[in-house]
């Protein structure tokens, strides 16, 4: 049952059925460019795609962020070619990612999916690469596994608990919160 709490759309996932909505959401992103992907803190990757937005922040005065943000969120990824694994974020330092994961710059994004009941997301790139994302399901941190910022200000995450949720970005937390 898809539940809204003021802003916040908060979908459980049971059964396939449960990630349709969120497929739909995400379709548009396919064929989109990747432009950047970049280390944030520790082994969390953050890819910029889409159009290419400056920042409005003065502090980042001349800087750009993609239409589309997906970023992990302490979670354990991989990014593999056709033929092998490429990274691991819990077999390397993440001194070692910065450079690897330049290999799916300049690509377009080939398909975006979540499955289930896994709920690993997989992000496959025009150049054969892969980025899977993987979830532990059995643990039940605060931290959204991953999230991704879309286009029209919102935000998309894969929630311990197996729940989804769509919420407006540009909201404070404690807005969101009541």
């Amino acid at each position: 049952m898809t539940v809204t709490t003021g802003q916040k759309l908060v979908q459980p996932i049971k059964k396939d059925t449960d990630l349709e909505q969120l497929r739909s959401i995400v379709s548009a992103i396919q064929g989109e460019l990747c432009w950047n992907a970049r280390m944030s803190y520790g082994d969390e990757l953050n890819i910029h795609i889409g159009e290419r937005i400056p920042y409005t922040y003065k502090k980042l005065a001349g800087k750009e962020k993609g239409s589309w943000i997906l970023g992990t969120r302490g979670t354990d990824w991989t990014l593999e070619s056709l033929t092998k694994e490429i990274i691991t974020s819990s077999k390397e330092l993440p001194e070692v990612f910065k450079e690897k994961v330049k290999v799916i710059e300049g690509t377009t994004i080939a398909a975006f999916e979540t499955h289930y009941p896994d709920l690993v997301l997989t992000v496959e790139f025009s150049n054969g690469y892969k980025l899977k994302i993987f979830p532990d399901l059995a643990d039940d941190f605060d931290l959204s596994y991953w999230e991704l910022f879309t286009p029209d200000n919102m935000l998309l995450t894969l929630e311990p608990g197996a729940i989804w949720t769509y919420t407006r970005a540009d909201v404070p937390m404690s807005a969101k919160l009541n």
